[in-house]
């Protein structure tokens, strides 16, 4: 989007011209491939119920990382820039997840995500696909629910396309 017409705000640096989809990728595992369990992060979007975060100054590394793969075409932004994304799903395989020292990738998942990890160990299988998320209601209908207590539904998401497939 372009906001020069408006000569309130430049459009300095890479942000000048964010694209007004959200897709983002997400992380699955299984030990059946059947089942899956989606591996949160602590700032993206992925359950549709969970509350969106609020970080500042500083974004969380694979967070920020990882928005880079929503960028169209999403297969040819995980195969040239965001190849890291293969480690971390080696890793998640291997059950690299054992002592102290040697997983200080585990750190950078969602708490949840990491109490799965560690309780059911190394899973059979891995996936990643990428969704297209919108807000499920305009955000005061969401912020006066959630307000009152009720159970928020944040996100709206349809499946857009598989990134990895199942491994």
């Amino acid at each position: 989007a372009s906001f020069s017409s408006f000569k309130i705000v430049n459009t300095y640096g890479a942000f000048g011209s964010v694209g007004e989809a959200r897709y983002e990728p997400i992380i699955s595992v299984s030990n059946d491939g059947k089942s899956w369990v989606e591996i949160e992060l602590p700032c993206k979007p992925g359950n549709v119920k969970r509350r969106p975060c609020f970080c500042a100054p500083y974004h969380y590394r694979l967070d920020w990382n990882i928005w880079f793969i929503g960028f169209k075409p999403h297969q040819s932004m995980l195969q040239r820039r965001e190849r890291w994304m293969f480690e971390l799903i080696h890793k998640i395989l291997r059950g690299d997840i054992n002592g102290n020292d040697d997983r200080p990738w585990l750190a950078l998942l969602d708490p949840t995500s990491i109490d799965f990890l560690l309780q059911y160990g190394p899973t059979k299988y891995a996936k990643v696909d990428m969704y297209r998320y919108r807000m499920a209601d305009p955000l005061w209908i969401i912020a006066m629910k959630w307000m009152r207590g009720e159970v928020v539904t944040w996100w709206a998401r349809e499946l857009e396309e598989s990134l990895i497939r199942p491994v």
